[in-house]
């Protein structure tokens, strides 16, 4: 057997791309993950704002307008990851997202500054985190983004780095709240217009190629989706009361199904798992959601 592959050489190794964004952009993310709440999809509300999982898709359109490539230029630009062997396929694993500031309302430059965290086996293959910083020209953090993501049959490397992944359960007992969307058929079709092209999403034949029997929700749709509905339940839909969400990709969802968001509040914090309502299944796990405390009025 050959040696096994070094991983600590491709830590921490900061790179950096511009990314844009305007009040389209926005809007069309909202819709992408079922907004009805108006200032998330009426530009001329005057509590206008970015829904706070916006960024997310930052890494994938980067300054770009038109529709992309897949991957795309910002998503090549990032960290170089090690080669490790036996890759089969890329699945999104895990994301934690901290707003430290809203981002401008009008749209505007960033800054995205990346680098990979840690590579670690796990299961059949290998788990790789990457940190992600979004920022102004001046160097402050808008938000601070960290993707896993599970390569399917990665073998013989050397594990390195540290992870940020923590296991999160849901308590025993029932669920404090539960709330539900129904998904669209065509719910994938308008997310990806925020800029995650993956064909995975779209395309029937892509999609058997890599084991599914027809194309799949993104799971950072989902993502979107119970943050909503979580904000709704506990702060009003008030995206100043988000602090920051961490989530587990358990199962993939067909567009047309139904989520189902069950929380469990402890003080600021929501644990929370979603189910597919038509198969019981859970599709993200390892949930928590964390609010802000609202500020003291004088």
């Amino acid at each position: 057997m050959s040696e096994p592959t070094e991983t600590a050489p491709f830590l921490n190794k900061w790179t950096e791309q511009s990314a844009t964004y305007n009040r389209r952009d926005l809007l069309t993310y909202s819709l992408g993950i079922g907004c009805d709440e108006h200032q998330f999809i009426y530009e001329k509300n005057r509590k206008f704002a970015a829904f706070p999982t916006y960024p997310i898709v930052l890494g994938f359109k980067g300054d770009q307008q038109d529709v992309v490539n897949f991957p795309s230029k910002a998503m090549i630009k990032g960290p170089k990851k090690p080669p490790l062997k036996g890759i089969k396929v890329g699945l999104d694993g895990e994301r934690y997202l901290e707003m430290v500031k809203p981002l401008p309302k009008k749209g505007g430059d960033v800054i995205l500054k990346e680098r990979l965290l840690g590579v670690f086996k796990k299961g059949t293959g290998a788990s790789v985190e990457q940190e992600t910083l979004v920022t102004d020209k001046n160097g402050d953090v808008y938000c601070r983004i960290v993707s896993g993501q599970f390569l399917v049959g990665a073998e013989n490397f050397k594990d390195s780095g540290v992870s940020f992944s923590k296991k999160i359960t849901v308590p025993s007992r029932a669920p404090d709240a539960i709330e539900e969307y129904k998904t669209t058929i065509n719910q994938a079709v308008l997310y990806r217009l925020s800029g995650d092209y993956n064909p995975l999403h779209i395309d029937p034949k892509f999609a058997k190629s890599s084991g599914f029997k027809e194309p799949i929700l993104h799971g950072l749709c989902s993502f979107g989706i119970s943050c909503r509905l979580i904000l709704k339940h506990y702060a009003n839909s008030d995206p100043t009361l988000f602090k920051s969400i961490r989530v587990r990709f358990s199962k993939p969802v067909l567009p047309g199904q139904t989520l189902v968001v069950e929380m469990w509040k402890e003080g600021s914090t929501i644990t929370f798992q979603t189910k597919v309502k038509e198969t019981g299944v859970v599709c993200i796990s390892n949930a928590c959601l964390e609010l802000k405390e609202p500020a003291a009025k004088l």
